[in-house]
């Protein structure tokens, strides 16, 4: 649990900076120059030109924004691990809702953070989660890409992180 914070603030950054992008407050020359790190005995060169245009931009910042996502979404299901919620074999209770979409959400990203898709073969999955006031329909995502509004947008993902540190890690 000690990096679920920072996941989540990662994916906050993201956001913000792609708002700041489409908004047309970042500028592409001062930030796409050649850049090198140097410490520990090490040298990074990162080249300049790596971005093209404007259009660039965002999708390097839409990307950017999936993989943070990603990465929240799989911190949130390994911090319910280490806080000893095993994914129950029925889901009936709301904790055990909140897990198994949890454990969903976690399997989408976790074979392809970039392109993330459902691998929801099972019917236990392939259902209505319902928890906290938060409700998750995934009866019919099978293995489709996934798409923010399958699970009620990208603040649902911020809604379950606030869910679980009430219920599942007080």
């Amino acid at each position: 649990m000690n990096y679920v914070d920072t996941a989540f603030r990662q994916l906050a950054l993201a956001w913000k900076l792609y708002d700041y992008a489409l908004d047309g407050k970042i500028d592409l020359d001062e930030l796409d120059r050649p850049l090198i790190f140097q410490g520990g005995g090490m040298v990074l060169v990162l080249p300049d030109k790596v971005l093209d245009t404007p259009d660039d931009l965002i999708l390097a910042l839409q990307n950017n924004l999936v993989i943070t996502f990603g990465a929240a979404a799989i911190t949130l299901n390994r911090c319910r691990e280490e806080a000893g919620h095993a994914l129950s074999d029925e889901i009936i209770t709301e904790i055990d809702q909140f897990i198994g979409v949890t454990y969903q959400i976690r399997n989408a990203f976790a074979h392809d953070i970039a392109e993330p898709r459902w691998n929801i073969h099972r019917a236990r999955y392939a259902r209505l989660y319902e928890f906290g006031g938060i409700r998750i329909d995934l009866t019919d995502v099978g293995t489709k890409r996934f798409e923010y509004q399958d699970i009620g947008g990208p603040d649902v993902l911020f809604l379950m992180k606030t869910y679980a540190e009430t219920h599942l890690w007080p």
